[in-house]
């Protein structure tokens, strides 16, 4: 090999000339790799339509492109990846598969844990929808569903057949309730005593169209609307979470706290794309009177005047018949979610309840409430139990609501011995119920200690004759 410099002849494996000491190779030009890739990346770029024309950064297109994980990536290049969007860290497919899931687990627990609470109702002539709301084996749906029925048929998410009792129903409100014993052991879903929110994000769970075990998620989309269709339908709420026929009396979850906050009641026809439901916590007097003082039989079967005759010794089986006038009451825009878009429910609207005070009422009101109420500290089931029972908005509403939410959060535990009803005392506007009760609190570390005391509620009616405490002072 001849040196290039000075023309000397030297070993072929030779790296420096032997006598100008220079080397015998060249090393490859430093400007070569970086034109060579630049090369690569414009044409790449090009063929894409890219198009950085005038915002071109060749170490950010580097580090966007790069799949490696921060972690890997040195400290510099990990800083200069937080700082850019979202999307061009992670793609939205891998952001969908790491946030998607959380979301679709806690509406999948509300519906896994609700779902054997929802039950289908079925009588003789159609089907709906209800759901457990308090212990005992009490089912609310929709008057409509079970109007001129006292006796009916209560299918639970496992397809299994319980007799059920109309013992509360409403002419003109769409509310009734079902005992069945079949479910009295069985926990009841949780209401919601306030109004929720336009934009709460619901779950309607029920039997559209007879299929059992249905769940539709959407949203509140409006509040405060009112209607006379059938039954009065005050301040309920719009939502377009799919319900259909059959969805009549089927709980309106809020879909993060699993709370029942209305009745799927109705449906708009025009489009199906929306319908309405009956705020839960407008109708809670109204059920916990039913809860603590059942209507008869009787009361129930001839309040729609469905029977030709009635007794009551009469039940499902007994041959009565729908009157042929039962028709055509609905707007032509609007049917309920049964399928019932013609049905007139018969009601006289000369009828009014009675506003005086009965002293059987009185001590079934009381000792219904005395019920829940314990029933609520024990199991630390929260103020929504009682809060149909208590007049809304007064100083003894508040104390309560707050006393059975701080019971329910911490570890005292309660044992009630007896509750006994002393006197009843019926004056012109109100009733004072005196009561004797013995328990038991047990703290955190399990120090108890025993309580006597005697209490007064004073007992007020309502604009509709029901009954609901305003106060209640120690003796």
């Amino acid at each position: 090999m001849f040196c290039k410099h000075c023309g000397t002849q030297n070993d072929t494996d030779s790296k420096f000339c032997s006598s100008c000491g220079k080397p015998t190779k060249s090393a490859p030009a430093k400007w070569v790799l970086p034109v060579v890739l630049t090369c690569i990346l414009l044409l790449a770029g090009s063929a894409a339509g890219i198009g950085y024309a005038t915002d071109w950064d060749f170490s950010r297109l580097l580090k966007v492109s790069d799949s490696r994980s921060t972690e890997s990536d040195p400290p510099a290049l990990a800083e200069e990846q937080q700082k850019l969007p979202v999307t061009a860290q992670q793609s939205p497919a891998k952001q969908g598969k790491q946030q998607n899931p959380a979301k679709e687990k806690e509406k999948t627990e509300v519906i896994k844990e609700s779902l054997p609470r929802v039950f289908t109702i079925f009588t003789r002539d159609g089907l709906g929808s209800g759901f457990l709301y308090k212990k005992g084996g009490l089912i609310v749906t929709n008057a409509h569903v079970v109007a001129g029925y006292t006796d009916v048929v209560v299918r639970n998410s496992d397809g299994k057949d319980a007799a059920g009792k109309v013992i509360g129903i409403s002419d003109k409100y769409d509310v009734a309730l079902i005992r069945s014993s079949a479910y009295a052991q069985l926990p009841p879903l949780i209401s919601e005593t306030e109004e929720s929110p336009i934009g709460t994000e619901v779950i309607a769970l029920g039997s559209p169209q007879g299929f059992e075990n249905s769940a539709s998620v959407g949203y509140l989309t409006g509040l405060n609307r009112d209607m006379e269709l059938n039954f009065i339908y005050e301040k309920i709420y719009q939502i377009d979470a799919q319900i259909d026929q059959g969805s009549s009396g089927g709980p309106l979850l809020d879909a993060k706290t699993g709370k029942v906050i209305g009745i799927n009641s109705l449906l708009y026809k025009e489009n199906n794309t929306f319908g309405f439901s009956i705020p839960m916590h407008s109708v809670l007097s109204l059920i916990n009177q039913w809860a603590a003082s059942p209507m008869s039989e009787t009361a129930v079967a001839s309040l729609f005047g469905v029977y030709d005759s009635y007794t009551a010794s009469s039940n499902s089986d007994s041959g009565h018949e729908y009157d042929d006038d039962y028709t055509d009451f609905y707007d032509d825009s609007y049917e309920d979610g049964y399928g019932n878009d013609s049905e007139d429910s018969g009601s006289d609207d000369s009828y009014s309840y009675d506003s005086g005070f009965s002293e059987d009422e009185l001590y079934n009101f009381l000792s219904g409430f005395r019920m829940d109420y314990e029933n609520s500290l024990v199991y630390k089931e929260g103020f929504s139990a009682i809060a149909g029972y208590l007049l809304p908005g007064t100083p003894t509403a508040g104390a309560f609501e707050k006393f059975v939410d701080e019971v329910a959060a911490d570890d005292r535990m309660y044992e009630f011995y007896d509750s006994e009803i002393l006197d009843i005392d019926i004056q012109e506007d109100r009733a004072l119920l005196t009561m004797y009760l013995s328990y038991s609190v047990a703290d955190s570390k399990g120090e108890q200690n025993f309580f006597e005391k005697r209490k007064v509620y004073t007992i007020i009616t309502d604009d509709f004759g029901y009954y609901q405490i305003s106060n209640v002072v120690d003796l």
